[in-house]
């Protein structure tokens, strides 16, 4: 016997059972925090049927959040802990998913968001800057899951101008969820870091940017989810009114947590267990909204074998480490539709001529995915043990760019940059499962490692410090365009007709070689 799904309704919460006999069975609801001893919430006996049904909510608990296990006799059944599906009119927003004409992605003011043809684009949302512990007349008081939380008004105010602004240049958004307290506008509120934090956040070491989302406390679980539902319920209301978001990517580039989702120091098993939790909950809360909610892990392009640095294995992972983790996990306790938002950087990330990197190969186990081979995510992704009921995971490309250098080499690292983003587009677009493709940045940040990476240079004196238009600008501007031949066959002549080809259609090996 064994739980083959679990399905949420408007009133009850159904357990569809598969080899039932005519004994009876003990439901146990708990907490769903990870790494230790769970609180049971509710205990049910209930005679085994093909079908059981409980009540969704217990005063203000909902349930849909909680995990389950059944119990026959001593023994607990296999299959689903969490709700895998939603009856159909559970959420507001029955949409299908709103794919735009083209997945052009990019930051950037009104103006060129629409001359460069802009369809979508990613919105930094830290949860540090828009909650707080403290009600008062500039909050806003939302109810999740039986307790009040408190959002900031002035911050979701701002965040929901940029979100209506988005929507009036018909650009859609993807959310990016993130636990920043040094970054983002955090208020760094003693509380709320208190509540919020990863429990063993390294606090001392000043290259950690981000903290994992807490997985281990029901406080910080709580919290989280008044974040993510607050947002999905927002932004996905079916008559826009606070502009619209699609699907959210929960933290940055995981496979290095130690900088981007920090932890700790801890195997990468264990991090993936509380990166697989943040996930399904997030997707739970979207769901609950909106029928088309997206959820996405975010990697980097450390691919197998290869991590950011390979002296601290409890630190740096490999990212296809981490997605064989995250498939082996949401399919034991239950499949959801999580997707793939990967950043598909050159090799070295000062040099933007990604067509001679030399780690990359075509083969599933190639130690890194640049542009120069990011086919192999999308063949990696297509094997039956990664696909979803049958489909494989969408893929984002939500975070890429094309450094160019300061100095002697910069009139040629900009060329190197227009020529690189033109195949690189081309060979996204031309990807079964690609729906974006972002460049970063939009203007040239000077606290971003040395790197230029902005299609706009840096000027101190310019509003937003917007500068002028470097080469690549124009590269974005005429692709999916009538111009867009012309800009191909001078990217084609800059790197090289037969390399240009064989990129652009490279020979994929998908059987397994040398795997680590």
């Amino acid at each position: 016997m064994q739980i083959v799904s679990i399905e949420a309704g408007r009133e009850k919460i159904a357990f569809r059972l598969e080899g039932a006999a005519g004994e009876s069975l003990i439901l146990r609801e708990s907490a769903p925090v990870v790494g230790g001893k769970a609180r049971t919430l509710s205990v049910h006996t209930r005679a085994a049927s093909e079908t059981i049904a409980i009540d969704r909510f217990v005063g203000g608990h909902d349930r849909l959040y909680s995990r389950f296990t059944v119990f026959q006799g001593d023994e607990a059944l296999e299959g689903a802990q969490f709700v895998t599906d939603f009856a159909a009119d559970v959420p507001e927003n029955r949409a299908g998913y709103p794919q735009p004409g083209g997945i052009k992605a990019l930051h950037g003011t009104p103006e060129d968001k629409l001359a460069l043809g802009v369809r979508q684009s990613p919105v930094n949302i830290n949860l540090l800057a828009l909650m707080t512990t403290v009600p008062g007349e500039n909050t806003i008081a939302y109810q999740h899951d039986g307790r009040e939380y408190y959002f900031l008004r002035e911050p979701v105010e701002a965040l929901d101008a940029h979100m209506l602004e988005c929507a009036r240049c018909g650009v859609l958004v993807t959310m990016i969820l993130l636990n920043a307290p040094r970054l983002f506008n955090s208020t760094g509120e003693r509380a709320l870091l208190e509540a919020c934090m990863h429990p063993s956040f390294a606090w001392g070491r000043p290259e950690v940017a981000i903290s994992a989302f807490d997985m281990r406390t029901e406080e910080g679980q709580g919290y989280y989810r008044a974040f993510v539902e607050f947002l999905a319920e927002r932004y996905t209301r079916p008559d826009g009114k606070y502009g619209r978001a699609a699907g959210a990517i929960i933290s940055n580039e995981v496979d290095s947590q130690y900088i981007w989702g920090n932890a700790g120091e801890m195997p990468m098993e264990e991090y993936m267990a509380e990166y697989t939790q943040a996930l399904r909950q997030a997707w739970l809360c979207g769901q609950k909204h909106c029928a088309h909610f997206r959820v996405y892990a975010s990697l980097d392009h450390h691919w197998c074998g290869s991590t950011n640095d390979p002296h601290y294995p409890l630190r740096y992972y490999s990212s296809r480490d981490a997605l064989e983790n995250l498939a082996a996990l949401s399919a034991r306790e239950g499949e959801f539709p999580w997707h793939v938002a990967f950043h598909p950087y050159p090799e070295d990330l000062r040099w933007p001529d990604f067509w001679h990197d030399r780690a990359p190969d075509f083969t599933l186990t190639t130690p890194k995915i640049t542009f120069k081979n990011m086919e192999v995510l999308e063949a990696y992704l297509s094997q039956p043990h990664m696909l979803y009921r049958g489909a494989p995971r969408r893929i984002i490309f939500s975070e890429q760019g094309f450094n160019s250098q300061s100095g002697p080499m910069q009139e040629m690292t900009e060329k190197m940059g227009e020529a690189g983003y033109v195949l690189a587009y081309l060979k996204a677009r031309q990807m079964k499962t690609v729906d974006m493709f972002m460049h970063h940045a939009y203007t040239d940040n000077l606290d971003e490692f040395g790197l230029n990476l902005g299609i706009r240079r840096y000027d101190p004196a310019a509003p937003d410090h917007v500068g002028e238009k470097k080469p690549i600008y124009f590269a974005v501007r005429d692709m999916d365009t009538p111009q867009e031949a012309g800009r191909v066959a001078q990217a084609r002549a800059f790197i090289g007709e037969a390399l240009f080809d064989f990129l652009l259609h490279p020979p994929l090996e998908c059987g397994e070689r040398g795997a680590s």
